[in-house]
């Protein structure tokens, strides 16, 4: 990965990923269960159709960027290999603005 700065969302489509079902979390789950210990990992998120209700903020920034299609997120895993953790950045930086959706 690049660090996420990708120019914009058709960019980075082919590198978002399903939360719990995609690489990064099958291989932190992998591995926080083959070391026994937890593991923290950034990855970039693919929204599937989020049922929750959006906010005005959420609504104008959709508008401002109209091709937002994930969220610059972040899974915790426990030594069991569990997820037991979930983060979507809340401050986004101008790179991300032109594909993340912004967590609350």
């Amino acid at each position: 990965m690049s660090g996420y700065n990708f120019e914009n969302a058709q960019a980075i489509s082919p590198y978002l990923e399903m939360p719990r079902t995609g690489s990064t979390s099958k291989f932190c789950s992998e591995t926080a269960k083959h070391l026994k210990c937890f593991v923290l990992a950034g990855y970039p998120e693919q929204l599937a159709g989020d049922t929750e209700e959006t906010n005005t903020r959420d609504r104008i920034e959709t508008q401002t960027h109209a091709h937002i299609i994930g969220a610059n997120s972040a899974a915790l895993y426990s030594p069991e290999g569990e997820q037991v953790g979930h983060y979507r950045k809340t401050n986004l930086f101008v790179t991300d603005k032109t594909w993340a959706k912004s967590g609350k």
